[in-house]
């Protein structure tokens, strides 16, 4: 196996060693969380996209027209959602996900706003998005209710 070296706060190693004691192996705890974090978040929707953009270097062009821009995205005011956000909703503890490609919402298929999304997901009832809805941007791990990025923004 090879191995490199990626330089990490001192802190951080301090942080760790006073934690699980000087005889401890920092190396192979950051490499457990790291394949641990790998593994949880395998199944994200970019993930088979990001796999078989690589696996086929593929130009950017080409990712770029399939999956949209990564600068790109849709606007639901004040929110950005930058393309590769993955929209969650619970609707009579069904799980349903839409996610923001080229610039839009889609969700099995078709285009939809947050509320139409969420109407569509609770079989045409009326919803408040702001509180159904679970926005996950792209290289986040944390769920959260778009009310709270909303309140963030308008902070």
């Amino acid at each position: 196996m090879t191995t490199i070296s990626i330089p990490i706060d001192s802190e951080i190693v301090g942080e760790m060693f006073l934690r699980v004691g000087p005889k401890a192996n920092i190396s192979d705890w950051i490499e457990n969380v790291v394949r641990d974090y790998l593994e949880r978040t395998a199944a994200d929707e970019w993930s088979d996209a990001f796999y078989a953009y690589r696996s086929s270097q593929a130009s950017e062009i080409d990712f770029a027209s399939e999956f949209g821009d990564p600068k790109g995205g849709y606007h639901w005011a004040p929110l950005f959602l930058p393309n590769g956000t993955l929209i969650r909703m619970e609707y009579k503890k069904k799980i349903s996900q839409a996610a923001v490609k080229n610039n839009k919402i889609e969700f099995d298929g078709a285009s939809y706003s947050p509320s139409e999304l969420a109407s569509v997901i609770a079989a045409g009832t009326n919803r408040n998005a702001w509180r159904d809805l679970l926005i996950k941007l792209p290289g986040k791990t944390d769920w959260c209710m778009a009310e709270q990025l909303r309140r963030r923004l308008l902070k």
